[in-house]
């Protein structure tokens, strides 16, 4: 973020088309040239900051807001357990269902893949009843890494075994494709984040797996060439969160600020131009 200092004179304010900024911390304004207004402070939820200091105030006040309270979840929805489903539709037997069951007791591990493990039934068939528990559709993957325009963090991708299938520009909605089950606070984080619409679908594990080695892959051939994101596990308090936001986006010049919460990560997108840069915390 940059700060400029002078104040246009009536012949400059003659020959481009200017805009006045308030400084909602410290009040101050500033007029400028329609064109470089974006190198002048930061931007974040449709307000204005003229300094570091002022936009780490502010930053620190929304952390420490989504460390306390975050998002609530959606209105809890009664789903039959993904056991009793191939039960009842004889993919499973009374006998195998309380197997593996006591086998999860003892060991861990989810339902689903158990099974799967055990040969009882198909990667496909279970995708296809978690699909239906949740009310959506199974999204068949090709061979080729899928990559639409928007971006969303490999962090978050990896922890919620979720990924990006498409984006469709006429109507401004972007698939995603979840593996165990729908994280409905990272759809909201990713639509308030990117400004797109969302939709859950479900994929086979196999299909996620491939498509996260593959982009990795991606991103390692291509490492080096600019900074997309940076995770932090080990702070936990919003003024050091704030800190560190503040300095990335006094580094890169970020235009705008946006943060978000997504249950175990706080999410922060610095909007540098044509780039975006992602600082991830580790919530508590």
């Amino acid at each position: 973020m940059k700060l400029i200092h002078s104040i246009m004179t009536g012949a400059w304010a003659a020959r481009f088309k200017v805009i006045t900024v308030r400084c909602e911390n410290c009040h101050n304004s500033l007029t400028l040239r329609h064109v470089s207004a974006h190198k002048a402070g930061i931007w974040m939820r449709d307000r204005w900051y003229c300094s570091s200091t002022c936009f780490a105030s502010a930053a620190e006040e929304k952390l420490s807001e989504l460390v306390t309270s975050g998002h609530e979840p959606a209105t809890h929805v009664e789903r039959m357990p993904l056991g009793l489903m191939l039960v009842s539709h004889g993919l499973l037997s009374n006998t195998e269902f309380r197997e593996v069951r006591d086998e999860q007791k003892d060991v861990g591990g989810e339902f689903g893949e158990l099974l799967v493990r055990r040969g009882s039934v198909s990667e496909k068939q279970v995708t296809f009843y978690r699909a239906t528990q949740w009310g959506c559709p199974v999204f068949t993957l090709s061979e080729h890494v899928m990559e639409p325009s928007i971006h969303v963090p490999q962090t978050l991708m990896q922890f919620y075994s979720m990924i990006p299938l498409h984006y469709a520009a006429a109507t401004n909605l972007l698939l995603i494709g979840f593996v165990r089950g729908v994280e409905y606070g990272l759809l909201y984080a990713i639509e308030k984040m990117t400004g797109c619409k969302t939709q859950a679908c479900f994929v086979t594990p196999s299909d996620f797996r491939i498509q996260m080695q593959q982009r990795q892959r991606m991103e390692m051939d291509s490492r080096g060439e600019s900074l997309r994101e940076v995770k932090f596990e080990s702070v936990h308090s919003s003024a050091e969160m704030a800190r560190i936001l503040t300095s990335y986006g006094a580094q890169l010049e970020a235009e705008e600020a946006v943060i978000e919460k997504c249950r175990e990560y706080l999410w922060a997108r610095l909007k540098c131009g044509p780039k975006d840069v992602d600082l991830l915390f580790k919530a508590g």
